[in-house]
């Protein structure tokens, strides 16, 4: 609020405001007067020192009356909330402004407000001056619901008690002609009214009737009224028991049953709802998952003639009624006439003549056929009672009816059929034909007709006969009888559109040529004149007309061939990929690997090799090109038929054509072209959803393909492992390998797809081969390694039993360590037993050791044979050594005591000098 004070002008003037009203002139003796303008110059304004004090208050503007209606903004004039305060209940005080009869639902009810709006054809959006449709929905629905059914029967004298038929008591008669103004044959209805009821004139369809109640999904009852027996009862009642009374009620429409063209209907309660046994509304017919309940006492099975439904006008449907009732009435009176005349007696009326009927016989019997069968005679003695029978009858016939005719007044409950008039035509034919200007339409057929000279009709005909060779072909190579890769696919089916392509654009353009100017060319001048050179003399020929014709049918030839071919294409594709449609996506295939539920109707049509390897699980082709091969091949076939040439310019050769005019063939987004493509792309893509699957699955042998053999034997031999350890680890790869046979299959087909899985199954069996030969190798590798070890031993002892002995020293440690020997055979032959078991192992998986491990693996089992006999050699040995070493030492004790002897002697001899030497000095 104080902003608006504060806008004032720079010289204190009045607040700035939108709303001015600008000052009245001063009137001087009745005459206006307004202020003087006086020139103003900006620049010199400006420029001269005192012109503010000349010029005034050039910033407020002229003087003006200010607006006070910016006033109401104020807090001070703005009405307070508490002014509007109202009744604190709002629908009581809106049902207080209700003025007058409304047709507005205002009772609880359980049928749609849409179930009473009576059908009108109006259109939704009309003209001014026109009836609204609303209007005319909601006056319609005021008039029927005050028109009562009843009453209009009794208009159209229609009792309602005579409009079902009852059983008859035994004693009951009929008073015939009892009263002059009354019915004279007033016989009780026998037949039941709905066979008579003609629903020609019926505003709605079963369908539409039931559609009227849905709402929010749940199907609620129609109200109507229904012609139903006056007390309920839970036993099944005959409709023609005399005991029943028949009224019109207020019904709801549950259902319809289309076989026996029956309407389910339920009485309304005291309050006019539908509840079941429990007190609920009855949906969807009373069916609850599927199961119809049982049906309580009022409900019931009636035909249409005894429903008539709310949102219907009463007058016809009133009318409907009445006309089935004197239907039923005319057509048992028809009945009981044939009655009268079934019972008249036959004889003395006569037979027909012997003559005639031995005419009729003759030419009956003239038929090539009957003269083969051996019981004709019986079954023209049994046709001849049959006529005379009906000869009888129509005598019989006649008598009655002249004697009905003679004595109306007697005869008055009788009603005899009415003839129908013939009519004889005054001329020579028909006379509901009408006059036909036959020679002047002939005139005007035979000047716009191609059919008048026999060369257009031979020429039409080969036209059409290469026409219907083009239809017949095929832009692809359908049905594929063998699985192919997808590059041989794209090229067998690219060959079959090229090959096509050719044709239409070579061979069927010089045959159709041929075909015309060969037909044509004895014509000559005139209608079909092959050499005219005048283009306007050949547009208004007979001959432009034939080649149009032609166009048209190259045209509709094209359309054929592309359209047949584009859907047995798309069929093919559909019927491979027929079992994985329902597939849904991300799905996971089971534990079954060699088992496929997803079988082609006919044949699959891709060849795909499966592969496990560093990268994954995946197929030899990528599957993600299939979609866009499929769609590219349809587009190509579509294409083959685009730049075909018309065949005008090629016959007429006289006339100069600035180009080359093309046939139309089917366009590449028409719509049925686009439905095709997409059923493809569709098919294609749910049948990528198994692929990939099964593809998955094969994700727990990519541990097995991708281990590194040397690796593993590296560290499996890091640690230390029994023989025995290493025949099971032997026997589980050998059982793995025998599991993998059994349970990867050679080849499987998902859809359309043919996919060879043998080199998987075969690799995954080879690798578990090699892994069981690699432990093979490390086991024998170990025993060749102890035989080895053990070999060395023995030669060691072997190389020291063939040391010689130099003396009896050695001999006698010679023989002290060969007293150690056979312990340690004995030690060494345990080794060699365990290696040799091992050698067993190896043996059960017939493994095929190498010469130098044979040779070794028996020069171990040899070895100890071996030095026991070198060991008896060389005790042998070394007892010769021991006489020998003995005879030495006698040798030598002999010579040590000859010159000890010598030495003594010697010794003695010195003393003998010494003292000889002593004596003589």
């Amino acid at each position: 609020m104080s902003s608006r004070n504060s806008l004032r002008s720079r010289d204190g003037g009045l607040p700035f405001t939108a709303n001015r009203t600008q000052i009245l002139p001063e009137k001087t003796n009745d005459v206006p007067h307004y202020p003087e303008i006086k020139q103003r110059g900006f620049y010199s304004d400006i420029l001269e020192h005192e012109a503010e004090n000349k010029l005034g208050n050039i910033y407020a503007g002229p003087p003006t009356h200010q607006d006070t209606l910016w006033n109401i903004s104020k807090e001070k004039h703005t009405p307070l909330v508490t002014t509007f305060n109202g009744s604190s209940d709002f629908n009581d005080a809106i049902a207080k402004q209700v003025y007058g009869p409304t047709s507005k639902i205002t009772t609880e009810s359980d049928f749609s407000e849409q179930s009473f709006l009576p059908k009108v054809q109006l259109p939704y959006f009309v003209p001014p001056g026109h009836c609204p449709r609303k209007i005319e929905i909601e006056r319609r629905k005021r008039l029927y619901q005050s028109q009562d059914l009843e009453d209009l029967l009794e208009n159209l004298n229609i009792e309602t008690d005579l409009l079902m038929p009852k059983q008859l008591e035994e004693n009951f008669t009929v008073k015939l002609n009892e009263m002059s103004g009354e019915d004279p044959a007033p016989f009780p209805a026998f037949l039941p009214l709905h066979i008579f009821t003609d629903m020609e004139f019926d505003c709605r369809t079963p369908k539409e009737w039931l559609q009227m109640g849905v709402v929010n999904g749940d199907r609620l009852p129609i109200p109507g009224k229904a012609l139903l027996p006056a007390w309920d009862s839970t036993e099944k009642l005959d409709p023609k028991d005399p005991s029943l009374e028949y009224e019109w009620f207020d019904v709801g429409v549950l259902d319809y049953d289309p076989e026996e063209s029956l309407w389910l209907v339920q009485k309304t309660d005291i309050n006019g709802r539908i509840l079941n046994q429990n007190n609920q509304v009855v949906i969807n017919g009373g069916v609850q998952d599927g199961t119809r309940q049982p049906l309580i006492a009022a409900q019931y099975w009636v035909p249409r003639i005894q429903v008539m439904f709310i949102a219907e006008d009463p007058a016809v449907f009133a009318q409907t009624v009445a006309k089935a009732f004197h239907d039923r009435r005319h057509t048992e009176a028809l009945l009981r006439y044939h009655l009268y005349v079934d019972f008249m007696p036959m004889e003395g009326v006569g037979e027909l003549d012997s003559e005639s009927l031995k005419r009729v016989v003759g030419w009956a019997k003239g038929a090539p056929a009957l003269t083969k069968d051996k019981n004709l005679d019986d079954y023209i003695h049994t046709l001849e009672k049959e006529v005379n029978i009906d000869y009888a009858r129509a005598m019989n016939r006649i008598i009655f009816d002249k004697i009905v005719q003679s004595n109306p007044g007697t005869f008055a409950y009788v009603t005899v059929p009415e003839k129908e008039a013939e009519r004889i035509p005054e001329t020579g034919y028909y006379g509901d034909v009408p006059d036909y200007p036959f020679d002047e339409q002939y005139d005007s057929f035979a000047f716009n007709s191609l059919l008048t000279r026999e060369e257009a009709i031979f020429a039409m005909m080969k036209v059409r006969t290469e026409c219907n060779k083009v239809s017949a072909m095929s832009l692809f190579h359908v049905p594929m009888t063998k699985h192919l890769r997808i590059e041989e696919f794209e090229q067998t089916q690219s060959s079959q559109s090229s090959q096509v392509q050719l044709f239409l654009k070579d061979s069927w353009i010089s045959t159709l040529r041929a075909a015309i100017r060969t037909s044509l060319r004895d014509v000559g001048k005139g209608w079909f004149n092959l050499h005219e050179t005048n283009w306007e003399v050949y547009q208004k020929s007979k001959l432009k007309k034939f080649m149009e014709m032609v166009k048209f049918c190259m045209q509709d030839s094209m359309r054929y061939l592309v359209q047949d071919s584009l859907v047995n294409f798309t069929q093919m594709i559909i019927d491979a990929c027929y079992s994985v449609l329902e597939c849904p996506d991300g799905m996971e295939w089971n534990n079954k690997l060699v088992v496929s539920n997803y079988r082609p109707k006919r044949n699959c049509l891709f060849l795909v090799d499966l592969q496990v390897d560093i990268n994954g699980c995946h197929y030899s082709t990528p599957l993600h090109t299939f979609e866009p091969m499929l769609v590219s091949l349809f587009d190509r076939g579509i294409g083959a038929t685009q730049h075909v040439p018309q065949l005008e310019k090629y016959v007429l050769e006289d006339i100069f054509w600035a180009d080359t005019p093309l046939l139309e063939s089917v366009g590449e987004h028409e719509p049925r072209v686009e439905e095709l493509r997409q059923n493809i792309r569709n098919a294609i893509r749910k049948a990528l959803i198994p692929m990939y699957a099964y593809s998955r699955a094969y994700e727990q042998h990519l541990e097995l393909m991708n281990l590194d053999i040397d690796e593993y034997i590296k560290e499996y031999d890091s640690k230390e492992h029994t023989a025995a350890e290493v025949k099971k680890e032997i026997e589980d790869h050998l059982a793995q390998k025998e599991v993998l046979e059994n349970t990867i299959p050679s080849n499987i087909i998902i859809g359309p797809f043919y996919i060879n899985t043998e080199s998987v199954r075969q690799g995954l069996s080879k690798k578990r081969k090699a892994l069981a030969n690699a432990l093979l190798e490390l086991l024998a590798e170990k025993l060749r390694k102890q035989a080895e070890e053990a070999c060395e031993e023995f030669k060691s002892i072997s190389r020291r039993l063939y040391d010689k002995q130099n003396c009896i020293e050695d001999l006698s440690e010679q023989k002290e360590w060969m007293e150690s020997i056979p312990d340690r055979l004995k030690e060494h032959q345990e080794v060699i037993d365990k290696a040799m078991t091992d050698y067993e192992l190896i043996e059960e998986f017939c493994y095929n050791l190498s010469t130098d491990d044979f040779n070794l693996k028996w020069s171990a089992i040899g070895w100890p044979h071996k030095i026991e006999i070198q060991m008896e050699q060389t005790f042998q040995q070394l007892e010769e050594d021991k006489e020998r070493f003995q005879k030495i030492q006698v040798m030598d004790q002999n010579n040590f005591q000859d010159r000890l002897d010598a030495l003594q002697f010697c010794e003695e001899n010195s003393c003998i000098l010494t003292t000889l030497a002593s004596l003589q000095s």
